[in-house]
């Protein structure tokens, strides 16, 4: 019988092992926030859905890097956000290492960097938004 310490490198493997991305969710529009995340292809939808229930603004999807490639795919991606927190951590709107230190000030040079790394979420046939219209406009 396996010991949770084995089920958990077990895990932390087949993490591993997943097709992974690195996503970019702006909340607002324009963007205020920018949160720069990783997770496997098979539950970014999943992640967005949670980012815009646990938000007030509307959550954009504006771009994904995608990590397929070598052994441990989703373990790139993750070395890969490191360094993109690094480069942002003067725009980050928490404390570094606590919750929400992966949300950053939507600047100039964050959007840049977006659209100079990143392919539209379409291409891998994820949708921009989860909302298709505020409040507002449904009311009208």
């Amino acid at each position: 019988m396996n010991s949770p310490k084995d089920r958990s490198h077990e895990n932390q493997l087949k993490w591993w092992r997943s097709p992974g991305v690195i996503y970019f969710f702006a909340a607002g529009s324009p963007a205020i926030a920018i949160k720069i995340g990783v997770t496997t292809r098979a539950t970014l939808l999943d992640r967005m859905k949670k980012a815009q229930t646990h938000n007030h603004e509307p959550i954009e999807l504006l771009g994904v890097i995608r990590f397929s490639d070598g052994e441990f795919p989703t373990r790139d991606a993750e070395d890969q956000q490191r360094i993109l927190h690094a480069r942002f951590s003067h725009v980050c709107r928490f404390k570094l290492h606590t919750r929400g230190a992966d949300w950053f000030t939507a600047t100039q040079e964050l959007l840049e960097t977006i659209t100079e790394t990143s392919i539209p979420p379409e291409t891998l046939g994820f949708p921009r938004f989860l909302c298709t219209s505020p409040v507002d406009e449904i009311s009208a």
